[in-house]
């Protein structure tokens, strides 16, 4: 330029700022698999955390209230592995032997599909013992995987205030108020969701397995179980909780695979608009065009595990919006939009 050489000069301070941030974000790579496990064991702990309380205020020592929820939580663990998981294998098993019957059925009704059903309508003489052997090790895993959640959770219940205020610890002073402040008001919004998460769930397994056991369609306790777990996931869930039900409706007769389609649109219809906004509260309410987005772009980065996790990230942010940017806003904008939430 002009015969003249650039000197470009970088700052040492710059290229260390820049080797941490790059180090810092293949740590969060590695080990996103333990950040998943600490946040599920978070949204549980938030969620007991006010039984915790209620007992502390009644003259019961924390470390005897977190005794009681471990009781609890472990019990339900028991309960479940003891009575509904032989019942899921055996239907699992009966499942998977009907199999090539089921194939050629839905190729039957649909035509189209035949191709990609031939393996299914032929299967292999030890799909059974292989589909059992690998069943088993993901349910072995998937134990391991809820106890470890649960056991962080209960740490968190007894030393979680001390964790976070060691976290604050780290803002500076004059941020501190704020950060408390934003901690306390997101956790509101954690336990709402949470809640009516969880609400939400256990009414429609209860719903599908009521629903399909009249209707006589096999498998409904395992059906049940795989709504209990997609309910977690908006908008997708019910497409994915919907599909298998249908085709096992479909192997009693084509009218109650519509008949059970129905059952299921029309329970998600009651939950949007009658169940949710009333074990949700107001702390969870969002526009359907928010969720959407919210659904589209959690799944974009994460997969099913973005889904769940969008919505009450979508929901803190009026927190954030109110205590952190309300300065750097438009003097009257955290205003119009608590107006426009109020009217929605």
């Amino acid at each position: 330029m002009n015969g003249r050489d650039l000197d470009l000069r970088i700052p040492f301070a710059t290229l260390l700022k820049v080797a941490l941030a790059i180090l810092l974000v293949l740590i969060v790579v590695k080990l996103w698999p333990v950040i998943l496990i600490l946040i599920v064991a978070v949204l549980i702990a938030v969620m007991f955390d006010p039984l915790v309380v209620w007992l502390t205020r009644h003259r019961v020592r924390r470390p005897l209230g977190v005794a009681v929820v471990a009781i609890l939580l472990f019990g339900s663990l028991l309960l479940f592995v003891a009575f509904i998981v032989p019942a899921m294998s055996r239907e699992l098993t009966d499942l998977l032997g009907q199999l090539p019957r089921i194939a050629q059925r839905i190729a039957a009704a649909f035509p189209p599909a035949a191709p990609l059903l031939q393996n299914l309508q032929r299967p292999p003489k030890n799909l059974l013992l292989n589909s059992s052997l690998i069943a088993g090790k993901f349910a072995l895993e998937g134990l391991a995987a809820v106890i470890f959640v649960l056991v962080v959770a209960l740490y968190l219940l007894v030393e979680g205030r001390r964790a976070f205020e060691w976290l604050v610890s780290f803002a500076p002073a004059n941020y501190r108020k704020r950060v408390r402040q934003t901690g306390h008001e997101m956790s509101s919004v954690v336990l709402a969701y949470v809640r009516g998460n969880v609400i939400t769930a256990i009414t429609c397994a209860v719903y599908v397995f009521v629903v399909l056991t009249a209707m006589n369609v096999p498998q409904a306790l395992l059906l049940a179980v795989i709504a209990f777990v997609f309910d977690f996931v908006p908008v997708l869930g019910t497409i994915a909780m919907t599909g298998p039900a249908a085709l096992l409706a479909l192997m009693v007769s084509p009218l109650r695979a519509l008949l059970v389609v129905a059952a299921y649109l029309l329970y998600h219809l009651v939950e949007n608009y009658v169940i949710i906004p009333r074990v949700y509260g107001q702390q969870m309410r969002l526009s359907t065009l928010t969720v959407l987005v919210a659904v589209a772009i959690g799944y974009t980065l994460q997969g099913v595990i973005g889904v769940v996790l969008a919505l009450p990230i979508a929901a803190a942010y009026r927190i954030v919006e109110r205590i952190w940017l309300r300065e750097h806003l438009a003097p009257d904008t955290v205003a119009r939009h608590e107006a426009i939430e109020e009217s929605s």
